[in-house]
């Protein structure tokens, strides 16, 4: 290792549809600095320390360069801008072997895990143990006050093992992937697992489906977990979020593939109004008609259209075949689509279009002559971006 440290400058339908009996009223719910000035500066070079092995660090000041660029010292206390609160969204960072502590701060800068690198830098030299981080991918969070990230980084507990993130919309399949690529866990492990609803505590409304019924989020394991724990914490989570909506347990199921739908159809501004379209047509019982449904089965697209032939596959999620929800939910819902579908706002739609498959901007329409004008200015953004969906979608 050389240098260490550089000196430098740095989240109405006024009822809930459970079933159109009951009223309930949700709130609807939900800094990032909009620039990085960076100057460049030539900083003194100080001392340089390295002790101990295994990548242990002694934190001088010093001068450092990242991507052509010098930073200079802070003068004062105020150029080293710092978080407040907890931090936010999770986000991994890593210290690799030989990392100067400039290199680590700029990494973690970089990460938006602190707001200042000369934050850090100061954070790192005023704590006592601040020159024994190690190598290593950490668990940490976005926005993180710079004394919070240095104590996260000296404890070793936040050194990523069995770290797993189910992200909203993912398909309980994709997730299982992703569960045996952390863990290690055979196909067989992974099976008897999902056939242990007693271990794992799946409620026998799912009829043995998880799909809908694990939570997203970020989850952390120990290296002695089982298959069945994983799904255990992942059902558990869900259960307690439905629970806390405040619902009959009955209606559970419904509402999370009801959210499902919702969490693949639009933007979150316009969950509440995806969701009182649903529920419009489910009281008229008029087909869903659904594109999400149907690429649960077929797979998405750029363009988040469905084929002739898809539409008339005889599926049980398919909604334009059948009426009502399909046989499961069609993926991980948020809580944000939940509280949506508990709750959703009062209209009168009956249709909607995403006129903008990128920026995923919606449209709704009372009639099906307003709803065809919708779907010709959809029409006319394939026609003049089809270069972008096919460069999108060859990545």
């Amino acid at each position: 290792m050389s240098d260490l440290f550089d000196q430098y400058s740095q989240e109405e339908y006024s009822s809930t549809r459970l079933s159109r009996q009951q009223r309930r009223a949700l709130a609807a719910q939900r800094k990032r600095e909009a620039a990085r000035r960076r100057k460049s500066l030539l900083a003194v070079l100080l001392a340089v320390v390295v002790i101990g092995t295994g990548g242990f660090f002694a934190w001088s000041w010093g001068v450092d360069f990242f991507s052509g660029l010098s930073f200079s010292a802070p003068t004062s206390p105020e150029e080293a801008k710092d978080y407040e609160g907890e931090g936010t969204e999770p986000v991994d960072v890593t210290v690799n072997e030989g990392d100067t502590g400039a290199a680590i701060a700029q990494t973690l800068f970089a990460a938006d895990v602190v707001a200042s690198p000369q934050a850090f830098v100061a954070a790192a030299n005023a704590h006592p143990d601040g020159g024994s981080i190690q190598p290593g991918t950490y668990a940490l969070y976005k926005q993180l006050p710079a004394q919070t990230a240095v104590e996260m980084l000296l404890d070793l507990e936040n050194l990523s093992g069995n770290r797993i993130q189910v992200i909203p919309g993912a398909k309980f399949s994709d997730v299982v992937q992703k569960i045996k690529a952390v863990t290690g866990f055979t196909d067989e492990q992974m099976e008897a697992a999902m056939e242990n609803t007693e271990a794992t505590e799946l409620p026998k409304q799912a009829d043995g489906s998880y799909e809908g019924w694990i939570a997203d989020g970020d989850y952390r394991f120990g290296s002695d977990v089982t298959p069945e724990e994983v799904l255990a914490e992942m059902v558990k989570r869900q259960r307690s979020r439905l629970k806390k909506l405040d619902i009959e347990t009955a209606e559970w199921g419904r509402i999370a593939n009801i959210a499902s739908i919702i969490q693949m159809e639009g933007r979150e501004e316009d969950f509440d109004m995806i969701s009182s379209v649903i529920y419009n047509r489910l009281d008229i019982n008029m087909k869903l008609q659904m594109d999400s449904t149907v690429h649960y089965v077929f797979g998405g697209t750029s363009d988040a259209t469905t084929s002739s032939d898809q539409r008339k596959d005889d599926n049980p999620w398919n909604t334009y075949r059948y009426e009502g929800l399909p046989k499961t939910a069609i993926g991980t819902p948020s809580l944000a689509a939940l509280e949506a579908a508990v709750s959703p706002a009062t209209s009168d739609y009956l249709f909607f279009v995403a006129v903008n498959p990128l920026t995923k901007e919606t449209k709704f329409a009372v009639t099906w002559t307003e709803h065809e004008a919708n779907v010709r200015e959809y029409q006319q953004w394939l026609q003049e971006n089809s270069d972008t969906l096919n460069s999108g979608s060859s990545d």
